[in-house]
């Protein structure tokens, strides 16, 4: 009996480390620890991909199906994000160092700002894009509407074929 539970223990432990390994090797930002444990293999093909929800629309989400935020106090086209500090802690920047989209996305639509202490985030439509740190699982949508200032980042109706390979998650719209 001892030896099938160290068994378990030791295959729970590679499926963790092989998650974890397949999220770094994609190149993408993970800013907290459940982030990891959710990956979605069948959306890791898109750096930035798009999900649906009925009521909500498309909008956008990263590799493993985590919902992109906006913020409204940020400044369109500006270059710079407002959420700094303790807004950071909690609204932790997106960054892909390697863009990938799927049809409906255009790579024109996306920017990269430098942040003020000198990490890089990427902007959508000139929106710099966030996760909110109490989306625990992927398509999750808790920051939906957070202080009237936080939305998921909303993108127009992709074409079918888009909308077939997205994910469901629950929020309102923006």
């Amino acid at each position: 009996m001892p030896q099938i539970t160290s068994k378990l223990k030791i295959a729970s432990a590679a499926l963790v480390v092989l998650t974890a390994a397949v999220a770094l090797f994609a190149g993408y930002s993970i800013y907290s620890p459940s982030m990891v444990a959710y990956a979605q293999t069948n959306s890791m093909q898109y750096s930035v991909n798009i999900a649906t929800k009925p009521g909500m629309g498309s909008y956008l989400t990263n590799a493993t199906g985590f919902t992109l935020y906006t913020f409204s106090r940020d400044t369109q086209n500006s270059g710079t994000s407002a959420c700094t500090a303790g807004c950071a802690a909690k609204w932790p920047a997106f960054y892909a160092a390697n863009l990938t989209l799927p049809s409906g996305l255009s790579a024109s639509s996306f920017t990269v700002i430098t942040r003020p202490d000198g990490s890089k985030q990427l902007a959508y439509d000139g929106w710099p894009l966030y996760y909110f740190i109490n989306d625990m699982t992927a398509g999750e949508t808790n920051g939906q509407g957070v202080g009237n200032v936080w939305y998921a980042c909303t993108v127009p109706t992709p074409f079918a074929s888009t909308a077939s390979a997205t994910t469901s998650a629950s929020g309102s719209g923006w």
